[in-house]
């Protein structure tokens, strides 16, 4: 069940990765660098209005996944979730009235617009608030799948969206107009029809025998996971404060091209997550499941496979595109002035991004434990430590001055939340989480990476060079795979490992 749940996660996030690759460098050639800033902020307000999930998606998987292990708790889970999306259709209507409404404001008094429209502009934003609103909630029904343990349908359902929305953008634009208020139009459209989809798809997982799911709204739902949601709410906050002040600082201070400039190395820089997201959310609800029958040493292992893992598909090949991050931007948009301004940030956020992925495992693990203190307080150092630094850096230095404070705000965080999220959950086990989920990948690349570096100083053509990285990058997750204990035997007890030795 795990293989098949990390499979299908791995799936859908290669192709949440491929559509990235393959969408962003024709939306910034249709629509212009300074409406694709725009697109940009539109992805900065869903990420602050993820807020308004109050921890419910969060709290939704874990408690799917925990009322799972009981035969008799299928009325339970009917329930919660009728509670929860009543809750989120309040919650999702204030916010497309807001954003109706406050459209005006944020062009006048926010945005630096440029050559664009203010009535387009205002128009676009109020497009987006009702697409925000249809997102939004789409995320509670992939949290219910994903607790249930039905990644392969959860994913299936977002490939299928990602494409319709991604080929549908392309095709309006193309047919109508590339303006940027087409964009927001078909935004609410493609987000609308996920909505209703995702939904639909939930209920049906909950049926029994062929039964229609009726759940009925229990206000007795909130007493029983205030605590855990209220804290997950809590993370929210911090999280979105923590990637969204970047965004939101350059959007304020500088130009709306510049903000899609920083968007393209934005868009680059999650790369990391995107890889390590997946794996992690399929092995929570086994998280879970160990932290309840109180297995520790199936819980440490299970956790150092999976952290190692991580680190193989992050560290190598994102260390591989921050060298060379002016060449894959190139090479990715074709555009020479968006390398040139975007390429500096993108080396410095994939830095702090890949920071980030590494703590992605151990997360999930103290979330199985029920307990989020830690990732409170830590989130509460780090926005306070961010927020003057991100104004100072931005004005000072511009798109570098935004990655330059993600990078140092990530360095000086990560060291002491990892050792006393170890100290406290696994005990003894922070030494070698250093050793293997972190030194050893990094070391490992290194070789490799001098050695392209050194390479691609020799060669011009724009192909080879891309061939180069591809292999460079390729050497590298090699390297760290084979350095790696847990994954190095795993390799080693494969059928085609077993062949060669034969």
């Amino acid at each position: 069940m795990i293989k098949r749940n990390i499979t299908a996660n791995i799936v859908g996030r290669a192709w949440g990765f491929i559509s990235v690759y393959l969408f962003v460098p024709l939306y910034l050639h249709m629509l212009g660098a300074e409406a694709y800033g725009l697109v940009g902020f539109y992805s900065t307000l869903l990420g602050v209005m993820a807020f308004a999930d109050m921890g419910f998606s969060a709290t939704l998987n874990r408690e799917m996944a925990r009322l799972s292990a009981s035969a008799n708790a299928a009325q339970e889970r009917r329930d919660l979730l009728r509670t929860y999306e009543l809750s989120y259709l309040v919650i999702c209507c204030v916010i497309a009235v807001a954003l109706w409404l406050g459209a005006p404001l944020i062009t006048e008094h926010w945005l630096q617009a440029g050559t664009l429209r203010s009535d387009d502009i205002t128009l676009a934003i109020r497009l987006m608030g009702v697409a925000i609103a249809f997102q939004l909630p789409s995320g509670l029904y992939i949290g219910g799948l994903m607790g249930l343990q039905q990644q392969v349908r959860a994913n299936f359902l977002q490939i299928a969206w990602s494409a319709y929305r991604g080929f549908g953008t392309l095709l309006v634009l193309w047919l109508f107009s590339p303006t940027i208020v087409t964009f927001a139009v078909w935004q609410l459209v493609a987000n609308a029809i996920y909505c209703l989809t995702v939904r639909h798809g939930l209920w049906h997982a909950l049926r029994t025998d062929g039964v229609r799911a009726v759940g009925f709204f229990r206000k007795q739902v909130f007493h029983n996971t205030w605590r855990y949601a209220s804290g997950m709410a809590g993370m929210a906050l911090l999280s979105i404060l923590l990637t969204q002040i970047d965004k939101l600082t350059v959007s304020k201070m500088l130009s709306l091209e510049m903000l899609g400039f920083y968007t393209l190395a934005g868009t680059l820089a999650s790369v990391p997550l995107i890889l390590a997201s997946p794996i992690a959310s399929a092995i929570f609800p086994r998280f879970t499941e160990l932290v309840a029958r109180n297995e520790p040493e199936q819980l440490i292992a299970l956790y150092h496979r999976t952290c190692q893992f991580v680190a193989i598909v992050t560290v190598p090949g994102c260390l591989v595109v921050a060298l060379f991050s002016h060449d894959v931007i190139y090479l990715w948009t074709g555009s020479a002035a968006s390398a040139q301004a975007a390429a500096i940030a993108a080396s410095l956020l994939l830095g702090g991004q890949v920071l980030q992925a590494l703590t992605v495992v151990p997360y999930y693990l103290a979330l199985a434990h029920g307990n989020i203190r830690l990732n409170l307080q830590v989130g509460m150092v780090s926005v306070v430590v961010v927020t003057p630094m991100m104004i100072y850096l931005v004005l000072h230095h511009g798109l570098a001055g935004a990655g330059l404070s993600w990078l140092i705000m990530n360095l000086c965080t990560m060291p002491p939340y990892m050792y006393f999220l170890h100290r406290h959950f696994l005990p003894g086990q922070f030494g070698r989480w250093f050793r293997e989920s972190l030194a050893l990948p990094v070391l490992a690349s290194l070789p490799c990476l001098m050695l392209g570096y050194w390479c691609l100083s020799t060669i011009d053509g724009r192909w080879l060079r891309l061939l180069l990285i591809a292999v460079t990058a390729v050497l590298s997750i090699g390297c760290s795979a084979l350095c790696a204990p847990d994954i190095r035997r795993w390799l080693a007890n494969t059928k085609f490992s077993r062949r060669l030795q034969h």
